[in-house]
Order: C-alpha cells, then sequence, then structure tokens
C-alpha cells in the first residue's frame, strides 16, 4: 500500500463512504482506479471516526485509517 498512497488519499477524498451498521462510527470508502498491480480494480480503506478530549477539555477529532487494501472487483 505504501506505492499507493496517493491513490488512498484519492478514495478518503472523492469514493464511495458506507457506513458499517454494527459499528456506526466506522465507514469503508471504496474508489475504482485504473491501473493499479495485480488486476486489482479498487482500493477499499476503512476508517474510523472518534473523539477524544483536549487539553483545553474540548472534544477534538481523533480519525484514522485502521487499514487499506487493494481489492480486485467486478
Amino acid at each position: 500500500m505504501a506505492a499507493c498512497e496517493a491513490e488512498l488519499r484519492e478514495t478518503i477524498r472523492v469514493g464511495t463512504r458506507r457506513q458499517d451498521p454494527l459499528s456506526p462510527q466506522k465507514y469503508r470508502y471504496f474508489l475504482r482506479i485504473a491501473d493499479l498491480p495485480e488486476d486489482n480494480t479498487h482500493v477499499e480503506a476503512v476508517v474510523l471516526f472518534r473523539f477524544a478530549e483536549g487539553t483545553d477539555g474540548d472534544l477534538a477529532a481523533n480519525n484514522y485509517i485502521v487499514t487499506a487494501y487493494l481489492k480486485q472487483l467486478r
């Protein structure tokens, strides 16, 4: 995935987003990208949206990518 960092960023920016029905803070992002290695057609990323308490006591966003991988879809 390190070689596809630009594609991963593009997936998060403009890809299709689906919320996980069992974990409402988890989202999956998909994007079809041409010229991926080994006949893969899509980049998929799993993102968690969390909040943490900041130093001043206010809530601060703590969003992060849990995993990302290349996938062959039809």
